[in-house]
């Protein structure tokens, strides 16, 4: 009898003990409401007494096992789902460093092939964009030779690339955020030089303290939208610039798009304008500062998300349907004029179109914010549940933010409590086409989009407008 009392309580013990663990993850998150949490430690507690009691008087044991296994089953799979959660949450979460590779390169035929051998080579360097890291990667270049090395610099990219197509120079120093906007102009670029070397740098994000309390208070955060591919935290050319004015007091969200050639002075610049895109060359805290003083507002958070890895996002949320403004073609797929249900390849080719379009640029800003409206319906709507741990796969490595864990898991438990929808507007800022210098590229005239007054004033007031909703 005492033998079979004992046998009779390691089932309890284990129930108990994954009780414990699974309540402690569900603390530990803190995304699940009182209004639930308490019901659950109730439930718990009974049927804990419950399987204690049936193991212990013989009186529906069979029964009370099969319950508790099950129970048990129930809850390890929770619990790693909710220690994935976090995991994923802390890798995405509280990100305030940017990451530059700036890298060495010397011509393809170059008979050298590692950075050793490049000790009698003329090295050329940019005289003041990004004359930090540059500086930071020839001390590092000096520490590897043992020596100094030889340096001429250069005003613009055009002069130090073509020194080193025609000899004058051995190996120049790039950040790697620039070579979309080499190859612009040199189209050959990648195919006729080689990296021999690259040094990661790392520096922290130049960005206020925000006090805000997001389940209060309303708050703008900047989108920023990467298309290339790489680590989500190096830097780089930003293509999809939209900022969120979030209200969580009337559950309403305004996305306000800036083209990404609009033609703005950069923090940085000392004046001079530069295409916004090429802000985020700097950093997104330089794309941050631009957008601030362009709309007079202050920018508490940022989400930068990749977009080559959009289409995973979409397909781990079952789809999404977006509006179109027209019927037109892009990658091979057909979008009629209306609303599209559209998997992850369909939603990329829709939001990275804009040659269709008379407006280009601008059409295409709309475009992208049709998108996160059907990305917010669908992560709000109640079905995300049983697509939980596919979102979770898609989104690690994908984007980056900010806020802190616990500002994402205040906004998620606040969600859960209610489960109501969000309105979504947008507005859009738009500009007319010219050709002028840029602060990145000095050297020739770029294609820029010259702002609209009235339009940015108009931005202006209905980000205000949403900020002071409901108060």
């Amino acid at each position: 009898m005492d033998r079979k009392i004992k046998l009779g309580i390691i089932i309890p013990i284990l129930q108990l003990v994954i009780s414990i663990i699974f309540l402690v993850l569900i603390f530990k998150l803190d995304i699940i409401p009182n209004k639930y949490l308490i019901p659950m430690v109730i439930v718990l507690f009974a049927l804990e007494v419950l399987t204690l009691y049936t193991h212990l008087s013989n009186k529906g044991e069979k029964l009370g096992k099969y319950i508790a296994v099950f129970l048990c089953i129930i809850m390890v799979f929770g619990s790693y789902y909710l220690y994935k959660t976090q995991v994923v949450l802390k890798d995405i979460s509280g990100v305030n460093i940017k990451v530059n590779d700036i890298s060495v390169i010397v011509m393809k035929e170059d008979p050298a092939q590692s950075i050793e051998e490049l000790t009698d080579y003329l090295f050329g360097i940019q005289k003041t964009i990004d004359r930090e890291n540059g500086d930071k990667a020839l001390h590092k270049i000096r520490e590897q030779l043992g020596t100094e090395v030889k340096v001429l610099t250069f005003n613009d990219f055009d002069t130090q690339v073509g020194a080193l197509y025609n000899g004058e120079i051995g190996a120049i120093l790039i950040n790697e955020a620039y070579r979309d906007t080499i190859v612009e102009t040199f189209k050959d670029f990648n195919d006729r030089t080689r990296v021999i070397e690259s040094y990661r740098m790392e520096s922290l994000l130049e960005l206020a303290t925000s006090n805000i309390k997001v389940i209060e208070d309303s708050f703008n955060v900047y989108i920023s939208g990467i298309d290339t591919y790489g680590p989500i935290r190096n830097t780089g050319r930003s293509d999809v610039n939209i900022i969120a004015t979030i209200n969580p007091k009337s559950k309403y969200i305004l996305l306000t798009s800036t083209p990404r050639d609009y033609y703005l002075p950069l923090p940085i610049s000392r004046g001079m304008e530069d295409k916004l895109t090429h802000a985020g060359i700097y950093g997104i805290d330089v794309s941050i500062g631009t957008l601030e003083e362009l709309y007079d507002i202050d920018i508490d958070y940022y989400v930068r998300v990749n977009f080559t890895t959009l289409e995973e996002i979409i397909d781990a949320l079952g789809g999404i349907t977006v509006y179109s403004q027209y019927e037109f073609s892009s990658g091979g797929y057909n979008f009629k004029k209306g609303y599209n249900d559209l998997n992850g390849k369909e939603t990329l080719a829709f939001s990275r179109e804009r040659y269709s379009f008379v407006s280009g640029d601008n059409q295409r800003g709309k475009n992208q914010m049709e998108v996160i409206k059907g990305m917010i319906k669908k992560a709000t709507s109640p079905a995300i549940i049983i697509k939980y741990n596919n979102i979770l796969n898609s989104i690690s490595g994908t984007f980056e933010t900010n806020m802190s864990l616990e500002e994402i898991t205040s906004l998620i438990k606040m969600q859960i409590n209610d489960m109501s929808p969000w309105k979504v507007e947008t507005n859009s800022v738009v500009g007319e086409g010219a050709r002028k210098s840029t602060y990145s590229y000095k050297s020739k005239p770029l294609y820029v989009m010259i702002p609209n007054v009235d339009s940015v004033k108009t931005a202006k007031e209905k980000i205000n407008k949403a900020m002071e909703m409901g108060r």
